[in-house]
């Protein structure tokens, strides 16, 4: 069974079914934030200013020694060696995405939306599953500026998921049973004009027409004396349609849709203000749009030190070429992760039923007959053992950032980043805080990005510090950078 943590509820964690006790609640806060990023480096910065904000006036005497206090104590209370990593500037918690009941959420929400339209009866019956994961408030009890904002995305994302849910009951003919929870939805988010939207119109399939419309003109003057708005076209439209009775109206008979397969983007979003890697960029096309030796599979390797942004630049790729893989894109994330647990993921999102009790091999070579004919391009950031994820089949590519050497096929293009070039580094941070304070201060920008070692991650992390203090110069941040060392 091994480790499992739940962050949509009460934060809890367990190892074989035995609860781990997390210990106070800063403690906690801190495994939150390494929760939310698995197998990810988080800086110590953002830790702190995820507990005490990032006014520095209200942080305690050490910030930094209390941050590592409770990452020695989760170490203890978690007792799995190499599991909570001290890196260079933050910590690591070396745990696959499968093991967080949050991305398990997600990837069940994720394969409900390529099946939506090709296949509603099982896009509904993936949703439902994945909202079943949700136990109460995310992170309930977690204190912190970083998990109030989590709380808040992640409520805000599971609100959305639910009125897919209602959409695709309505897709269904399943108005009867949708009822009772529009209702109540309605009730709550009296301003949401879909959820009133899906309300009425299963209230009108229910044959309470009479309901319908005059749950319309409660929202309509709702809307008018509290915003001064009309409610959106497509709540109008609907009135108009219940009023005169249009047929179209009544709950579809259910045909069974042709299977077509699915087609994945699990991306992450491109970075907007990626710059420099020109040469590598255009290097990285050419291999990806073009057949590898003998037809095979292309591979492109993207390594670099610590914070050169192989990262990034693997997913900017990726994007670039995206027209080039029109059957999807798959993305695996995280040194920790399990090729098995992986290649279950893939073969999810390819419209496969991961075979039970499988060996890796064996979904393996079910994971490369599943590829086969398709265009899929997939992408693997920072995976211990990428041999099993390779495609391996025509047509498709992979590109793998931050592989240990040796690790890569012996036909595998091999792209080295370093520190970013003078002019660039400047453009980044100008991008980031604004041209304007940058070009006043043209000597202490030149020195912030030499203390940045003129890596990309190191310039966004000082960067986006600096955005979010107007009142600071550059050079009060060289001075706050170099008083901490």
């Amino acid at each position: 069974m091994g480790l499992d943590f739940r962050v949509l509820g009460a934060l809890r964690a367990s190892c074989d079914g035995r609860e781990i006790d997390l210990g106070r609640p800063q403690q906690r806060a801190v495994l939150a934030a390494l929760l939310l990023a698995p197998g990810q480096l988080v800086p110590t910065e953002r830790l702190v200013e995820g507990l005490w904000g990032e006014d520095d006036g209200r942080w305690p005497k050490d910030p930094v020694g209390q941050i590592g206090t409770h990452a020695h104590r989760l170490r203890r209370a978690l007792d799995t060696p190499g599991l909570l990593v001290a890196t260079a500037g933050g910590y690591r918690l070396a745990v696959e995405r499968a093991a967080v009941d949050l991305f398990r959420y997600e990837a069940g929400v994720g394969e409900a939306a390529t099946l939506r339209h090709d296949d509603p009866a099982r896009a509904r019956e993936l949703l439902a599953g994945a909202l079943a994961v949700w136990r109460g408030r995310a992170l309930d009890g977690v204190p912190g500026g970083f998990a109030e904002r989590a709380r808040e995305r992640l409520a805000a994302g599971r609100h959305a998921a639910v009125k897919v849910l209602h959409d695709l009951d309505l897709a269904l003919g399943r108005h009867a049973e949708a009822l009772s929870a529009l209702d109540a939805l309605a009730a709550e988010h009296p301003r949401d004009e879909e959820v009133q939207r899906l309300y009425l119109l299963a209230l009108h399939r229910c044959g309470r027409t009479a309901e319908a419309l005059a749950a319309f003109e409660a929202l309509r003057a709702r809307l008018d004396r509290e915003l001064g708005l009309e409610p959106a076209p497509a709540v109008v439209d609907l009135h108009a349609r219940i009023r005169r009775g249009d047929a179209s109206l009544a709950a579809p008979d259910i045909p069974v849709p042709p299977r077509r397969p699915p087609r994945p983007c699990q991306l992450p979003p491109d970075l907007p203000d990626l710059v420099g890697r020109s040469a590598q960029l255009r290097q990285a096309g050419r291999v990806l749009r073009e057949p590898g030796v003998g037809g095979a599979a292309p591979v492109l390797g993207l390594s670099g030190p610590a914070g050169s942004g192989t990262s990034a630049l693997a997913v900017h790729v990726a994007h670039a070429v995206q027209d080039a893989f029109p059957d999807g894109q798959l993305y695996a994330a995280g040194g920790a992760a399990d090729p098995g647990a992986a290649l279950a993921a893939f073969l999810r999102a390819l419209g496969e039923r991961p075979p039970y009790g499988a060996t890796v091999e064996e979904m393996s070579a079910r994971y490369r007959s599943a590829l086969d004919g398709r265009r899929v391009l997939v992408v693997l950031d920072g995976v211990g053992e990428v041999a099993p994820l390779l495609p391996a089949v025509a047509g498709c590519a992979a590109v793998v950032a931050g592989a240990e050497p040796g690790v890569l096929p012996g036909d595998a293009v091999r792209v080295a980043l370093g520190p970013l070039e003078q002019h660039d580094a400047q453009e980044l941070l100008a991008r980031i805080v604004g041209a304007d304070r940058i070009r006043r201060e043209p000597g202490p920008a030149a020195e912030l990005a030499e203390i940045c070692g003129y890596l990309p991650v190191l310039l966004r992390t000082a960067a986006t510090r600096l955005a979010a203090r107007p009142q600071w110069s550059v050079a009060d941040l060289v001075r706050w950078l170099a008083e901490r060392g």
